[in-house]
């Protein structure tokens, strides 16, 4: 029993010392000023903002959490033989801001240039990445601009190379031209 009204008498001492003042503003023996804890029930009238420093739904560089796509979410997987010495492409046309994850592997070394080329001017491309002897890769895209963005690929072997693609996300098609 002794022990039952201690453990009350301890935690109304933290009630009027530590949680009034914390957390209502109410500070009967000013000791919760005297602490700083009064402080703590000013910090917020409302509840926590979720999206810290005033951006909404956007994280890293300014770019969104969430993007809604119109088109339908697509997977396009294609196996290419690339003869000694021959190149080979592959291109998505998607419009600016849509994305597609994307992973291909080789069965030799092959070089490689990830692309891309706004409609109606082949000769005015960007290169995204360029690499020679890579037999892997994978990744995400995001287009930066209306147009064709994929891959092409070289053939550096005396004999033939096999290239399994596959791509997932937005895009309204991918050909090989």
């Amino acid at each position: 029993m002794i022990s039952t009204v201690g453990a009350a008498l301890v935690a109304l001492v933290i009630l009027v010392i530590a949680v009034l003042p914390a957390e209502f503003g109410r500070d009967p023996t000013g000791l919760g000023q005297a602490l700083g804890l009064t402080a703590l029930s000013q910090a917020s009238d409302g509840p926590a903002d979720l999206v810290p420093d005033g951006r909404s739904g956007t994280s890293g560089a300014d770019m969104p959490s969430v993007v809604a796509e119109a088109a339908a979410y697509a997977t396009e997987q294609r196996t290419l033989t690339l003869a000694p010495g021959e190149g080979v492409e592959i291109k998505a046309l998607m419009a600016q801001g849509q994305s597609f994850v994307f992973s291909w592997n080789a069965s030799e070394p092959v070089h490689f240039d990830m692309h891309g080329e706004p409609p109606g001017d082949a000769d005015d491309f960007e290169s995204y990445w360029r690499e020679r002897s890579r037999s892997a890769s994978s990744g995400l895209l995001i287009a930066p601009f209306d147009g064709t963005h994929g891959w092409y690929w070289k053939n550096p072997n005396s004999g033939p190379v096999t290239i399994n693609v596959q791509l997932s996300g937005f895009f309204e098609k991918v050909y090989r031209p």
